[in-house]
């Protein structure tokens, strides 16, 4: 890939800019669960993505925001922690990334 400090698709250190990539959702997880998830870290509740295949699929990601960097740094704490059987992996995101899959968080 050659994109850098990315392992596995994601970066996990770095600064914090509010903003967080999940992958490993279920397929049927809803905007309620990625809340629920996230509940101690107030999450915006706006901010939730959950982004699909052209088929109209999940692809088990989503995105989400936080109030600030801190609130998104202390919610990296739930990294592979589980939303039914699935561990959920979480990244550092950006909001350029959050805004360019705000096409793809719509099923078709």
């Amino acid at each position: 890939r050659g994109w850098g400090n990315h392992h596995g698709g994601g970066i996990r250190d770095g600064p914090h800019t509010g903003f967080i990539r999940m992958r490993g959702l279920p397929y049927q997880a809803t905007k309620q669960d990625v809340l629920d998830f996230f509940k101690d870290y107030k999450p915006i509740e706006s901010s939730v993505l959950l982004t699909y295949r052209v088929d109209g699929r999940s692809t088990g990601e989503g995105y989400v925001a936080f109030d600030d960097a801190a609130d998104a740094k202390a919610a990296m704490t739930m990294h592979r922690s589980t939303i039914g059987s699935r561990y959920i992996e979480l990244f550092i995101s950006n909001k350029e990334e959050h805004t360019r899959n705000v096409a793809r968080s719509t099923p078709r």
